[in-house]
């Protein structure tokens, strides 16, 4: 009788234990869910204020009255080595990928480029690495600026006189990629150390994503870049 009591105790034990952990369990997986959930949110309202600055600077004849042709690409997983520097897409030739091709994030939030294309996979640069460089406007007075690509990016060449802070928003406007997209907003804006001369100050480019968790990514096929 003293055994059967005891391997009912043990039993119920078990069950208990079960429960808890399909509870944590349960409660891991909401938590993970609400974290994707607003990162996804954040992404849509930088997405939605890409876009309304770029109809707010832009006139339709600017833009060419024309939409972006968006193709959706998933992202080859990088692990276990997380190189942030270039991206690997699941579509090619065959999907119509094409060299120079600019690949964002969202609409309006600009990635990299496609540097290297096969017929069922492309590679991306992105914003992280050391060879990307764009010509970019900082904030709502247009202050000319050079980013450079590494981790993290760094915003160079800003002349010393431009008012800009921490916060303000980064856009494109280089001619390799759509005007007025967004790179991500200036952080630890620098004065000291940035030039020999003194005549200009730097900034490190804040991104409002992790790349590591991405899974997909938008490769625009409607837009050209100009060649040499």
């Amino acid at each position: 009788m003293i055994f059967i009591r005891f391997g009912a105790i043990i039993i119920l034990l078990v069950m208990l234990c079960n429960n808890n952990l399909i509870y944590i369990k349960d409660l891991f997986s909401s938590s993970l869910n609400t974290k994707n959930e607003i990162a996804r949110l954040e992404l849509e309202n930088d997405s939605l204020r890409s876009e309304l600055y770029i109809a707010e600077n832009l006139s339709g004849k600017e833009i060419g009255e024309s939409k972006w042709d968006y193709l959706y690409a998933k992202i080859f997983s990088s692990y276990p080595f997380n190189n942030q520097n270039l991206l690997s897409i699941a579509n090619g030739e065959i999907s119509g990928v094409q060299m120079d091709q600019s690949v964002v994030i969202a609409p309006g939030i600009l990635l990299g480029q496609i540097i290297k294309v096969n017929k069922n996979i492309s590679l991306v640069r992105t914003v992280f690495d050391k060879d990307f460089i764009a010509a970019v406007k900082i904030g709502e007075n247009k202050v000319d600026a050079l980013l450079k690509g590494g981790v993290p990016p760094t915003l160079e060449m800003i002349e010393k006189n431009k008012d800009i802070k921490n916060g303000d928003i980064v856009y494109n406007a280089d001619p390799k990629y759509p005007y007025g997209f967004k790179l991500g907003e200036t952080q630890i804006v620098e004065t000291k150390n940035a030039d020999t001369a003194g005549l200009f100050k730097r900034a490190i480019l804040k991104t409002d994503y992790n790349l590591t968790s991405l899974e997909s990514v938008l490769v625009i096929k409607n837009f050209e870049t100009l060649k040499n």
